[in-house]
């Protein structure tokens, strides 16, 4: 695991937005965006994230004054820690979560799912956890032992998003809705088709219906949601 200095981490961007994907699309966010990545997914949509050393230096002080100056007098309270992979930089984030809960703000947490020893350290202070399943034929590697003790961990702060392209796998689909229900089938699952910008239509809607009627025979909460940031085409 690549270690990073705590005093200081990268980051590639600070904003203010509404929230593109998963079970709180469409609400406004405020966003960290951190750089380095532990992956390299084949449909990653920040692929200027994924160096470890992309962005620039950033210390606790001056992220929280960016983001109170976005704030501003009754703005987004929510900050999405984002990237990326945020969980690169957990010496950073045990600092800067106990920070935000201190200043009012909740926090939602998007990661990719592969390195619960981090998460274990700020989970306490993370209201949501957005965990991305990575399937093989995205990733070349086999994490889905890592995505159980993730999910394991997360309890019912987590909800499970399932990039879906027309190279997923129906067994790689099938073993992720079947991680969701042996762990904890009460856990929310995003059916997230990779969206062009400007379109939703990556995925034909009939194959997204088969695969949501198939969960949804095993899970409780199934949802279709495609990137609607990438429909709007904004950040």
């Amino acid at each position: 695991m690549i270690v990073l200095a705590p005093a200081k981490a990268s980051v590639l961007e600070i904003f203010k937005s509404r929230q593109g994907e998963g079970l709180f699309a469409g609400e406004p966010h405020l966003f960290v965006r951190f750089g380095g990545c532990n992956l390299v997914c084949d449909y990653c949509d920040t692929p200027d994230s994924i160096p470890v050393q992309s962005g620039t230096r950033w210390d606790l002080d001056g992220v929280l004054a960016r983001l109170g100056h976005l704030r501003g007098d009754g703005g987004p309270s929510v900050v999405s820690l984002t990237g990326g992979e945020p969980l690169l930089h957990a010496d950073f984030l045990e600092a800067l979560v106990p920070r935000l809960r201190a200043l009012g703000y909740r926090v939602h947490l998007e990661t990719n799912g592969s390195l619960p020893n981090a998460l274990a350290r700020i989970i306490k202070g993370c209201d949501w956890i957005a965990m991305d399943f990575k399937p093989d034929s995205a990733t070349g590697r086999d994490l889905w032992e890592a995505h159980r003790w993730f999910l394991e961990m997360s309890g019912s702060k987590v909800f499970v998003k399932m990039v879906l392209t027309g190279k997923t796998a129906e067994a790689e689909f099938r073993r992720g809705v079947d991680l969701v229900a042996t762990v904890r089938p009460g856990t929310p699952l995003v059916l997230q088709p990779a969206t062009p910008w400007g379109s939703a239509r990556s995925i034909p809607l009939a194959r997204l219906t088969f695969w949501w009627e198939w969960a949804a025979r095993r899970l409780r909460d199934v949802r279709i949601i495609p990137q609607i940031h990438r429909l709007w085409e904004i950040a």
